[in-house]
């Protein structure tokens, strides 16, 4: 290896052989510098070795929640346990399907002093004549069948596809069983009944549902659901719409009550709340409200040129 004797003396105090440096000279001749720098990268401490790339975490995928089961009722001494019926399990079902829609609700106050004193003057040819008393019912359901001729939105159904508005009425009527439950038989066709086909046809379907002799025929195709919860002494309900439907009515209790009137004279009036329940997707409050002051202005406006027949 060629060097002079300079280099040669500085390899070898600094303990370094000489052939192990590459020379960067003139005909691979080794300089100062070369010995210098080999001696220099000797003595540097060793490099920390490269860190790998660090490869993206991959968190195993973890199950889908399960949803929670409610906790099962306390055993305390003297419970009993009532086994279900295939009513009771099939109106948990079905109640569980239509709470699925964004349900909302409103309210509205119907005075139905005039309707009730027309009642009155024609129930007892109505009985004498079909063998039954005309209802307050008869003229509730008229007043839905009316409020949906002029707010058809109410008589619609939910689709991804868009919305389905009925052209049929086809009026669900819920009739409460007691302990066996609610049942919801369908009148179709109801608008083109009368105030008394459409009483027929109430009394009917709650004679037969009360003696268990509804067929499956008479469950199905309904497009609004009337559920008079008046007999029952309640003021305001919550009703839950019926699958596959836009909206539910009650007609609660009729009630005397001390009412302001126009004049600001004090009057005693019987009062009725009605309340609407519907599905939100189909229509908005202000669609529920047109709905309710339809149905509280045909039935505050009851009088002899509304026909029985």
């Amino acid at each position: 290896m060629r060097a002079t004797p300079a280099v040669r003396k500085l390899a070898s105090e600094n303990g370094v052989d000489i052939s192990e440096i590459e020379g960067t000279g003139l005909g691979g001749r080794v300089s100062k510098k070369d010995v210098e720098d080999f001696i220099a990268q000797r003595e540097a401490p060793p490099a920390a070795p490269q860190a790998r790339p660090q490869q993206p975490q991959v968190i195993p995928a973890q199950p889908a929640a399960q949803p929670s089961r409610p906790a099962p009722a306390p055993s305390l001494s003297g419970d009993t346990l009532v086994p279900l019926t295939q009513m009771r399990r099939a109106i948990a079902n079905n109640m569980m399907q239509a709470w699925s829609a964004p349900h909302a609700h409103a309210v509205m106050p119907v005075d139905v002093t005039e309707l009730m004193k027309y009642r009155e003057k024609v129930r007892h040819d109505f009985a004498a004549r079909e063998g039954f008393d005309l209802s307050p019912a008869a003229f509730i359901a008229k007043s839905v069948i009316e409020a949906l001729r002029s707010v058809p939105q109410a008589n619609a159904s939910w689709t991804d596809q868009g919305l389905v508005l009925h052209r049929e009425i086809n009026l669900g009527y819920a009739v409460a069983l007691g302990e066996d439950g609610l049942i919801v038989p369908v009148i179709k066709d109801a608008d083109g009944r009368s105030l008394a086909g459409l009483m027929r046809s109430i009394r009917d379907v709650v004679d037969r549902a009360k003696a268990k002799r509804l067929t499956l025929d008479d469950l199905t195709g309904g497009t609004f659901t009337l559920n008079n919860t008046g007999p029952l002494g309640t003021i305001v309900s919550s009703p839950i719409v019926p699958p596959g439907q836009a909206a539910i009515m009650s007609s609660e209790s009729i009630r005397k009550q001390l009412i302001v009137t126009d004049d600001d004279a004090i009057a005693i009036r019987q009062i009725m709340n009605i309340v609407i329940g519907f599905d939100h997707r189909v229509i908005d409050g202000s669609t529920a409200a047109r709905f309710l002051t339809a149905v509280r202005d045909w039935l505050q406006d009851v009088g002899p040129s509304v026909t029985v027949y």
